[in-house]
């Protein structure tokens, strides 16, 4: 994740689904420090959500690299 330094431009770029991790754990943790808890809670839920989501697909990218790593070596034997 890094600031966004085009002009015009704000916020940050998301280049991974752990970008995206930071990102929501960085509002929830604003919102908790704000104490807007209920106040925000569906937003707490929508940025939940989208956590878990690219904790799935951050995970399913290191099952498919190790698949293909084990694919590839079991190439190699043969």
């Amino acid at each position: 994740m890094t600031e966004n330094k085009k002009p015009g431009a704000r916020g940050v770029s998301i280049r991974s689904p752990a970008d995206v991790q930071r990102i929501a754990r960085r509002v929830i943790s604003d919102i908790f420090q704000e104490r807007g808890q209920i106040e925000h809670a569906g937003k707490i839920n929508q940025l939940l959500i989208t956590w878990l989501k690219a904790f799935e697909i951050e995970k399913l990218s290191d099952l498919e690299k190790r698949i293909t790593d084990l694919e590839k070596e079991k190439g190699e034997r043969r």
